[in-house]
């Protein structure tokens, strides 16, 4: 039986981190098996969230911008455009989580799922996690 998501660290970990990614892998089997729009790219944005916060850092943060995705800008350089695209959608996933009236095309959640899709790949490659395409 596979434990990893059950243990925890004190500060998250390397146990805290596969968590993290396969909660990311979870949330991107869910994008792709909704049917509406809203909810293919809500649970996209999920994935990418949580694929992002297995990069982060463990232990108390410091100073500046709490987010993610500037803490993800500030801590992975190299995937700064990353943070900055996907923190340009915040916005319309917290008014969708919301349940307010947004339009989200099915041309835009599928072409944010493929995005995320290559965003959870290249995690997975910096963290060496084989992904469900291995």
């Amino acid at each position: 039986m596979d434990t990893r998501n059950r243990m925890r660290t004190a500060g998250g970990g390397a146990v805290g981190t596969l968590g993290r990614a396969s909660r990311a892998e979870l949330h991107r089997g869910r994008a792709i098996a909704a049917a509406a729009p809203s909810e293919r790219f809500l649970e996209s944005y999920r994935a990418a969230r949580y694929a992002a916060g297995a990069l982060l850092a463990p232990g108390p943060r410091r100073r500046g911008p709490a987010d993610v995705w500037h803490r993800l800008a500030a801590e992975v350089p190299e995937l700064g455009r990353w943070a900055t695209a996907f923190s340009g959608y915040s916005a319309l996933a917290a008014a969708v989580e919301d349940g307010l009236p947004r339009t989200v095309s099915d041309r835009m959640a599928d072409d944010f799922l493929w995005a995320v899709g290559r965003f959870l790949d290249l995690v997975d490659e910096r963290l060496g996690v084989l992904g469900p395409a291995a």
